[in-house]
């Protein structure tokens, strides 16, 4: 089936570089469809399915969330991704929760290989100056940097996730994690989309604290100030998704429910 873009807002080139900073519309929840789950009843009235005006259901979307798979670039095959898809999973992100109404997910996209290849080679060589060389860990980082320059190379997409300082609706900076924990489900948002597409996602944070976070890559990424990296996402094709398991332990072990006591003042 085909995707329409439907992102609205500016998309300035820098080389191969796109930036984005979105202020988009909706979300196509048809292609959710193919997760509508099996045991959904066989028949609805026509008032409800009025009201479900084409909207995804509770089983589609919680089978959707649960079978996301985090797929490393190393099982990717090297076909491009549509251009109007990444456009959508951008949507997505634009709709994330956010505090203060800051919107400070920010996203650089680089969409072919010599761009990728030359960001790799950049990241590589801020990774090595924190080694001292001729030791085993130095020897050690250049063949973990080999491989990962490689599989790169099956990547369609590599996009930079940046969080901004952006002052609120109140004219004030909202607190640090607050602004991580809204890019993070910009994140999500993205990777729901990428996986309802058939697509290949993968958010690797190596570097933020120390390569990611130096002067090249933010030259290269044409990062303003107030503006920084907390991460890639990786984006491709891949014939091996269905090989990847997850599990979780049950979430009732990890849920509390209290309740006031019958002498509690309310």
């Amino acid at each position: 089936p085909s995707w329409n873009s439907v992102t609205h807002g500016t998309l300035m080139d820098i080389g191969v570089v796109v930036r984005i900073d979105m202020h988009a519309s909706s979300v196509d929840a048809a292609r959710l469809a193919p997760y509508e789950s099996a045991a959904a009843p066989a028949a609805e009235t026509e008032a409800k399915e009025k009201e479900r005006n084409g909207s995804v259901t509770v089983e589609a979307l919680l089978n959707l969330i649960k079978s996301r798979r985090s797929v490393f670039p190393k099982d990717y095959n090297g076909k491009p991704v549509p251009s109007d898809i990444v456009d959508q999973m951008l949507e997505a992100a634009n709709w994330a929760p956010t505090h203060g109404k800051t919107e400070p997910w920010r996203f650089v996209v680089m969409s072919d290989s010599a761009t990728i290849q030359r960001f790799q080679r950049i990241l590589a060589t801020e990774m090595l100056q924190n080694v001292q060389q001729g030791s085993e860990a130095h020897s050690s980082l250049l063949k973990k940097l080999a491989r990962k320059e490689k599989e790169k190379k099956n990547c369609s997409h590599l996009i930079a996730i940046c969080k901004k300082k952006v002052l609120s609706s109140k004219g004030k900076y909202m607190p640090d994690w607050e602004d991580t924990s809204a890019v993070a489900i910009a994140v999500q948002n993205m990777h729901l989309i990428a996986h309802a597409a058939g697509l290949a996602g993968y958010w690797s944070t190596g570097g933020v604290a120390s390569a990611l976070s130096s002067s090249s890559i933010a030259t290269f990424l044409d990062l303003p100030e107030g503006e920084s990296c907390l991460g890639l996402f990786h984006l491709g094709m891949s014939d091996k998704i269905s090989k990847y398991r997850g599990s979780r332990k049950p979430w009732q072990e990890k849920v509390r429910y209290v309740k006031a006591g019958s002498d509690s003042k309310e």
